[in-house]
């Protein structure tokens, strides 16, 4: 099963860097001259996708339709693709997080994939999260070609389990608004992978 995981085009909080997670916010203009660039992009590949699945989050339906109309097939919503919560930041610029909870904040986003803000959730967990449901779905359907949207930090989280199977250097794989990640799944396995393909957004 090749799957195309993509991430939402820029938003509003994403330009003023507002901590999102489960919290949502509107597309910029240029979020949507991204998601037209992503798919003009996608189509020089003339990928034959089957179904698109998407996070439940506003930001992420949008990116959702937009690929479901381009390909002619199916949307499905699904929960496990929704972003990592977190918790008690959500709703705050990271420049204030940072300032007023430095050591929480270092650990969160650059040392730790096990540090769960309160209330929210660990990138560990979240990374569980859609892992277990694409290789689920690589075990249960018939699709040869899915595309997958998200969001950027457990993308991220994703990403780095594909490449390393651990999270150790999770810093080292942020994924941009709009961007995609192609890779391959036989029996359980993840045997290519191209992260962070951004080249359609150089002339925005």
């Amino acid at each position: 099963m090749k799957v195309i995981l993509v991430r939402h085009a820029e938003t509003d909080w994403n330009v003023k860097r507002i901590i999102q997670g489960h919290r949502d916010s509107f597309l910029t203009a240029r979020g949507l001259r991204e998601t037209s660039a992503l798919l003009a992009a996608l189509a020089i590949h003339n990928y034959q996708v089957e179904c698109v699945y998407t996070s439940p989050f506003n930001r992420a339906l949008h990116m959702g339709r937009s690929l479901s109309n381009h390909f002619l097939c199916p949307l499905m919503i699904e929960p496990a693709l929704k972003e990592q919560s977190f918790g008690q930041f959500e709703g705050l610029s990271l420049e204030l997080v940072m300032k007023h909870h430095p050591k929480e904040a270092n650990e969160l986003f650059n040392l730790n994939p096990d540090f769960k803000p309160i209330g929210g959730e660990s990138l560990a967990e979240a990374s569980q999260r859609i892992i277990h449901f694409i290789y689920h779905l690589e075990k249960t359907s018939h699709h040869e070609t899915i595309c997958v949207v998200s969001h950027g930090r457990i993308i991220q989280g994703l990403v780095t389990l594909l490449k390393e199977r651990n999270l150790n250097n999770f810093p080292e794989y942020t994924q941009p608004n709009a961007s995609y990640t192609l890779f391959d799944l036989v029996n359980g396995e993840c045997i290519s992978l191209k992260w962070g393909v951004a080249s359609h957004l150089l002339r925005l």
